[in-house]
């Protein structure tokens, strides 16, 4: 074969492996590099849908959705570690029974000052507003001046960390109803600025004006699963 035949041949020979080289680089391109149409696609909406087959993960999607108008169905749980301001992270709902609300039982005999309720909240984010509401069943034989106080304390059951209080008065008087708001519903906020445990404790205290100078007549609570309940909502800030 002549030199210039074997010229050719190798010349055709190297085009074919750059030639396939490029290709090679073109199709192991990762997928984050460029924008590719999505053609996976099943029962098409005019949603984007993030779902999954059992064995891939789906994107579905329209051609010509905006992307201020797109609603997003996922099939999943979403867990997010972030958040917009205001947005809500979590809410807890405890109803009167339930063990984790640590609800007083003092439907027989009452008590005039204590922890009324406690709840231990973990929160999710590290920068958000936690708010927390109690509600109660509660009476009691007030009179002669009795004064109830209700208040929310964040890890201690007096002291600074106070983020909500309410006060109940009863007229100087035998048989004198109540002269102001109530004890419950309650309701407080708390900066919260950790992902440390915090305990939120209901506290009563009461005093009297009938001359004895101690505490009030007691008041009785309830905890069946419609008597008294703590909504617990954490929100980004």
């Amino acid at each position: 074969m002549s030199s210039l035949s074997m010229n050719k041949v190798r010349g055709r020979a190297l085009n074919a492996n750059t030639q396939n080289t490029n290709n090679f680089s073109m199709w192991m391109e990762p997928l984050s590099h460029k924008q590719y149409p999505v053609t996976d696609v099943h029962n098409p909406t005019r949603n984007a849908v993030i779902t999954s087959d059992g064995t891939r993960d789906i994107i579905n999607a329209q051609p010509g959705l905006l992307y201020n108008t797109v609603r997003l169905d996922v099939s999943g749980s979403v867990n997010p570690t972030k958040w917009t301001t205001g947005q809500t992270i979590n809410t807890v709902f405890l109803a009167g029974n339930d063990p984790l609300l640590n609800q007083t039982d003092a439907s027989n005999v009452g008590i005039s000052s204590g922890r009324v309720a406690s709840y231990t909240y973990t929160p999710r984010s590290s920068n958000s507003k936690i708010i927390v509401e109690y509600e109660a069943l509660y009476d009691n034989e007030g009179f002669n001046g009795d004064i109830y106080s209700s208040f929310i304390y964040v890890n201690e059951t007096s002291g600074v960390n106070q983020i909500a209080k309410k006060t109940q008065r009863f007229t100087a008087q035998v048989g004198g109803g109540t002269r102001s708001g109530t004890i419950f519903p309650i309701m407080g906020a708390y900066n919260n600025s950790g992902v440390s445990d915090l305990t939120f404790n209901i506290m009563l205290t009461s005093s009297t004006l009938d001359g004895g100078g101690g505490p009030g007549d007691p008041i009785k609570f309830y905890r069946t699963v419609f008597d008294s309940c703590m909504r617990v909502t954490e929100i980004s800030l």
